[in-house]
């Protein structure tokens, strides 16, 4: 684990304790997934939902045992890094992506697999034991088939193929040998691990970073039917009635209409609006951001997340939710 902490700190070099241990549990709150965007950390939101801040705690402190970080003095549980260690983070883990992912992960590839199963015994034989037993996977797919019943072998075939195609030899390979199938009996992703990724947490790290390149490719084919078959799982990945809220202002709804049709507060949708700024960069930003408003921020120093509201408002006029915004852009180096 001290590993990855220390990589996370070569990212940003000075993290708060507390924020990160925040993060990396997933508490959904605006000021947490700001903190994870502007410390280029949102891949790892939610990467580990189970993780006690002692132990977290104790990671820290055997860095600075090793002195590797340190405490910033004056700083409430800010910690920064001494010099600049040489980590040796594996190239995987530049493909993971809780944030977009991690809530449903598992769920979504065991319906894959499911899938997979069923379609490669359709036109062969009835007789096997599904690798599945849970009513509502059953359910839902009797009913996939039964929409899909003469194309779903050779489709699924062929997306497959184009999929894996897409990505590199080894996560490929990797996915591919779990299937369980017609005269195929695969392996559980945990038992295909390379012996370099079999302690904790690179294991379930190499597993994540596999499905989160995979779903990634899939999403870019809406007309696959295996996208069509975990779509809707895939989904419920992302905050609801956020993604109601985003549904509503881009019909047109301004903020105080949808605030008004839904009975929430304009906070409330303001942080809806954010955690959709944050992944999506056709965000409709023009919308809110007037040019009175822009023009307020051009004396705002290019790095303005890392100051506090109040400073940089001065005597200024735009409020918090317009300042995110205006910082959202400026971290991509977007012009406003």
């Amino acid at each position: 684990m001290n590993t990855f902490i220390l990589a996370l700190f070569q990212r940003n070099h000075k993290l708060k304790s507390t924020t990160l241990y925040q993060l990396l549990i997933g508490r959904r709150t605006t000021s947490v997934l700001s903190y994870a965007y502007f410390h280029d950390l949102l891949p790892f939101f939610g990467s580990f939902p189970k993780l006690k801040e002692q132990e977290l705690m104790n990671s820290l402190k055997q860095l600075e045992q090793e002195k590797k970080i340190e405490r910033i003095l004056g700083q409430s549980n800010y910690w920064g890094l001494i010099g600049k260690p040489t980590v040796d983070v594996p190239d995987f883990i530049e493909a993971i992506d809780y944030y977009r992912y991690g809530k449903k992960e598992k769920e979504v590839w065991r319906l894959i697999q499911f899938l997979v199963q069923v379609s490669s015994y359709l036109g062969k034989s009835n007789q096997y034991l599904p690798i599945e037993n849970s009513p509502y996977y059953l359910a839902k797919m009797r009913q996939f088939v039964k929409q899909h019943k003469n194309e779903l072998h050779q489709r699924v075939f062929d997306e497959l193929t184009d999929l894996f195609s897409a990505l590199t030899d080894e996560n490929a390979n990797f996915l591919a040998q779990s299937f369980i199938g017609f005269q195929q009996n695969g392996a559980t992703l945990f038992q295909l691990l390379s012996i370099d990724f079999q302690e904790f947490p690179w294991d379930q790290l190499y597993v994540s970073a596999m499905r989160h390149r995979f779903y990634l490719e899939l999403e870019k084919h809406p007309d696959f039917l295996l996208y069509q078959f975990v779509q809707p799982i895939l989904q419920a990945n992302f905050n609801q009635s956020a993604q109601l809220s985003q549904d509503m202002f881009l019909k047109g709804d301004s903020v105080a209409t949808i605030c008004q049709k839904r009975g929430i507060r304009p906070g409330t949708l303001h942080d809806h609006l954010l955690e959709w700024a944050f992944v999506d960069p056709s965000f409709p930003f023009e919308r809110i951001l007037t040019n009175e408003t822009l023009a307020q921020f051009q004396l705002l120093p290019p790095d303005s997340w890392n100051y506090p509201y109040k400073e940089l408002l001065g005597t200024s006029t735009f409020s918090f939710f317009e300042l995110r915004l205006y910082q959202i852009k400026q971290k991509r180096g977007e012009s406003c």
